[in-house]
């Protein structure tokens, strides 16, 4: 059965799409991020803001892994992509305000922020991946952030994307392991018989009942189960000890 595994840092690139350069896994995205003026300024902002990005940085990281793996699902393209990186830098700006109401309170800091330099719609798509990216989500075309125009049904999947990346390194927990968990994705494709599968297996350095717990959990994946019409399977190996949940 055709399967496509990708482990981080394994991209390489074999052309140019919109400045972004696409290969077998996708993107080469770290040098498309230092000449983007609206990337470095995003993450300016939210360190000054935040205090620090590590965790932010991690999330637009397995982001991108994970728009690759699924590329053929998901049907979004190089624009998509910029964008989903951009949320992953801003979507927990609020919790320099409040961490219980941070969703709310980053849409109404990326609201008002007129430093950044960024669109009309840009910043209006920002602040519904940002509101939404956790607590429930309302259906496409019954938020009350985007216009007529946008394009509803691609940024409910881009906010797919992003709700797994970001349940997928959390950031209690990441400062309390020597380095962040490691994330891996494969898919098997559909057969027969069967749906397609997005494994998704999370490597650990330490044993972690919580870090057990939290990575297994479902309920982060919901949202890209139902956009991408596939089955996820979470897996979390602790690395020396053999012990996985399933």
């Amino acid at each position: 059965m055709p399967s496509t595994f990708l482990t981080p840092g394994t991209r390489s690139t074999a052309r140019s799409v919109d400045g972004w350069r696409i290969g077998p896994f996708g993107l080469d995205v770290a040098n498309r991020d230092l000449s983007c003026a609206v990337h470095v300024s995003l993450e300016r902002w939210v360190k000054r803001t935040l205090g620090s990005i590590d965790h932010e940085q991690r999330v637009a990281d397995i982001a991108t892994d994970l728009f690759d793996v699924v590329g053929d699902l998901h049907q979004l393209d190089a624009a998509d992509l910029r964008l989903l990186r951009w949320a992953s830098i801003v979507h927990d700006v609020g919790r320099a305000v409040c961490d219980d109401t941070h969703p709310e309170q980053g849409a109404k800091l990326l609201r008002s922020e007129r430093s950044l330099p960024l669109l009309p719609a840009e910043r209006r798509h920002l602040v519904y991946l940002t509101l939404y990216h956790r607590g429930k989500v309302p259906s496409p075309g019954r938020d009350d952030v985007l216009s007529a125009g946008d394009d509803h049904e691609r940024l409910y999947r881009t906010l797919a994307l992003l709700r797994a990346a970001d349940g997928l390194d959390n950031r209690d927990l990441g400062g309390k392991f020597h380095a962040p968990p490691r994330v891996v994705f494969g898919l098997t494709r559909r057969s027969a018989l069967r749906a397609n599968t997005l494994h998704v297996t999370c490597y650990l350095d330490q044993d972690s009942a919580k870090a057990r717990r939290v990575y297994s959990r479902r309920k982060k994946f919901r949202l890209l189960e139902e956009v991408l019409s596939c089955q996820i399977a979470p897996t979390v190996i602790v690395a020396g000890s053999g012990k996985s949940v399933a």
